[in-house]
């Protein structure tokens, strides 16, 4: 069954798309339950992933999405974490996106370096 909160059906910025493997995570500190995926789509203010695994998540709460960095042509810190809170899930698909919320002026940046790289690849 698929699951959709009301306000997941507002404009959203436009979107750079990618296959980068990332980590979701209900607790930024605990190091149990994390859920890799992939990040299909992201743009400044929300995200698209695809779990590797089967997931129960609850819509409109926090998790933690961990982005690599490296894939992006950013050496270092390895990896940001952002606070993201989930707008929809596709339990068939294990698909499900959401918007980033409380995101520091550093990761603002580091979004926004994904982004450019993202754009400034060839089209295949």
């Amino acid at each position: 069954m698929d699951h959709v909160s009301e306000p997941a059906a507002k404009e959203r910025s436009e979107r750079v798309m990618s296959h980068a493997l990332v980590e979701l995570r209900r607790n930024n500190w605990w190091p149990f339950g994390v859920k890799s995926a992939v990040l299909l789509d992201l743009s400044q203010t929300g995200f698209k992933i695809e779990l590797t695994g089967p997931a129960n998540i609850e819509l409109e709460s926090v998790y933690f999405l961990t982005i690599p960095l490296r894939p992006f042509g950013v050496a270092s810190p390895p990896s940001i974490q952002i606070s993201v809170q989930v707008k929809w899930f596709q339990n068939a698909k294990q698909r499900l996106g959401g918007t980033f919320v409380n995101v520091k002026p550093s990761d603002k940046l580091f979004l926004d370096t994904i982004i450019a790289f993202v754009q400034e690849q060839p089209s295949s």
